[in-house]
C-alpha cells in the first residue's frame, strides 16, 4: 500500500454534474491529499463524464446511479455502495457531501413514491442517504447536509423565494393540484419549506450520527446565482438568474459556484473545522441557524414521518466497522 493509499480520504458526493457540485468535484480532484471518490448522479450520461474527468487527473473513483426522486434507487445504490465495500472494492466514506436538490417551477409533480418532488428530494432522500451512509462511514466519518439561507425567509434571498412556513410533513408531502400550486411562488415557496424541514431535521440525524461515533453538519452554500437552481424558473427569471444575478456574487452572503466549493471542499476535506459536529457553516462561517429549527418536536415528527414510510434497510449494508 502506498503513502496515497494510506493517506488519501474517500469522499463521497452526490450531484457532482453540474453547477455547485460539478465546482465540488473540481476542487476534489485538484486537493493535495488526493481523495477517492464516490460519485453519485442520476444522468448515466453526465455521470460517466465525472467519472471519467477524475480518473483523467490520476483520481480513483467510480460512480453509482441514483435518482433522489426514487427511493427505490437511493436503496439500490446504498445497496451497491454497500456491496463494494463489503467485497473491498472500496474503502469506507471518510466524509460525504450530500449536494444534489432541486427546486420546481410549481408544486404540482410527485416522486416515485407518490410525495410531492420537493420535499421528496431535498428532504425524504437526503434523511434515506444519511442514514444508509451511517453504518458504512469510516470511524469519526463526517455527513455534511446541503442548507439554504431560505430557511431563515425572503430577504435572504434578495426577495427571490418567498419565506418558508412551517407545516407538518403529512401536508408538505402532498402535491398542490389547484391553479396555485401551478404558480411559481408555490414552487419557490416549497423549495423554501423543504430547506426549513431539512435544516430542522438534520439536528435530529446529527444526534443519530453521533451515536455511532460521527459527526453531521450543515453546510450553507450562500445565494448562488447562474447555477441550474433556476432551470425550471418562467423564462425572464431564468435569464435573469443566469445572466444578471450573478454579478451579485460580490454582495454578502452571495457567491459563485467557485467559491462556495471551496469552502464546502475545506469542510469535507477537515481543512477547517475538522472536529464540528450539529453546526451551521455559511461559506466558511460558522453561524445558526434559524431558532424554530431547533424545535424538539418538530425533528422528531419529521424523523418518524419518514421512518415511518420507509423503514431502514439493514440487510444488505454492511457496517464499514464489522
Amino acid at each position: 500500500m502506498t503513502d496515497p493509499d494510506i493517506n488519501s480520504p474517500t469522499i463521497l458526493l452526490t450531484g457532482p454534474t453540474r453547477g455547485i457540485g460539478a465546482a465540488m468535484l473540481e476542487r476534489l480532484i485538484s486537493h493535495p491529499r488526493q481523495p477517492r471518490l464516490i460519485l453519485l448522479a442520476r444522468d448515466p450520461h453526465a455521470l460517466d463524464t465525472a467519472v471519467r474527468r477524475a480518473h483523467s487527473a490520476g483520481r480513483d473513483a467510480f460512480g453509482v446511479m441514483v435518482d433522489l426522486a426514487d427511493l427505490g434507487t437511493v436503496d439500490a445504490a446504498l445497496d451497491e455502495l454497500g456491496a463494494r465495500i463489503g467485497r473491498s472494492e472500496s474503502h469506507p466514506p471518510d466524509a460525504a457531501m450530500l449536494n444534489a436538490g432541486a427546486q420546481f417551477g410549481d408544486r404540482r409533480g410527485t416522486s416515485a413514491q407518490g410525495i410531492e418532488q420537493t420535499f421528496a428530494v431535498n428532504v425524504v432522500a437526503q434523511h434515506v442517504l444519511v442514514r444508509g451512509i451511517l453504518p458504512l462511514l469510516a470511524p469519526r466519518g463526517q455527513l455534511v447536509m446541503m442548507g439554504s439561507s431560505t430557511h431563515r425567509g425572503r430577504a435572504q434571498s434578495f426577495g427571490l423565494i418567498p419565506s418558508p412556513r412551517y407545516a407538518p410533513p403529512d401536508l408538505l408531502a402532498v402535491p398542490d393540484g389547484t391553479a396555485e400550486g401551478a404558480t411559481r411562488h408555490a414552487g419557490g415557496r416549497a423549495y423554501a419549506d423543504s430547506k426549513l424541514a431539512l435544516v430542522t431535521l438534520a439536528h435530529a440525524l446529527a444526534r443519530r450520527a453521533a451515536a455511532s461515533g460521527h459527526r453531521l453538519n450543515t453546510y450553507d452554500p450562500g445565494l448562488v446565482p447562474g447555477t441550474g437552481l433556476g432551470r425550471t424558473m418562467p423564462g425572464y427569471m431564468r435569464w435573469t438568474w443566469e445572466h444578471v444575478m450573478p454579478a451579485m456574487s460580490l454582495l454578502p452572503k452571495a457567491a459563485t459556484p467557485l467559491t462556495t466549493a471551496r469552502h464546502a471542499i475545506d469542510l469535507v476535506m477537515g481543512d477547517r473545522h475538522a472536529d464540528l459536529h450539529d453546526a451551521y457553516i455559511e461559506l466558511g462561517r460558522i453561524t445558526r441557524a434559524a431558532d424554530r429549527t431547533f424545535d424538539r418536536d418538530r425533528q422528531d415528527e419529521l424523523f418518524t414521518w419518514i421512518e415511518a414510510r420507509h423503514p431502514e434497510q439493514r440487510q444488505a449494508r454492511p457496517s464499514a466497522a464489522a
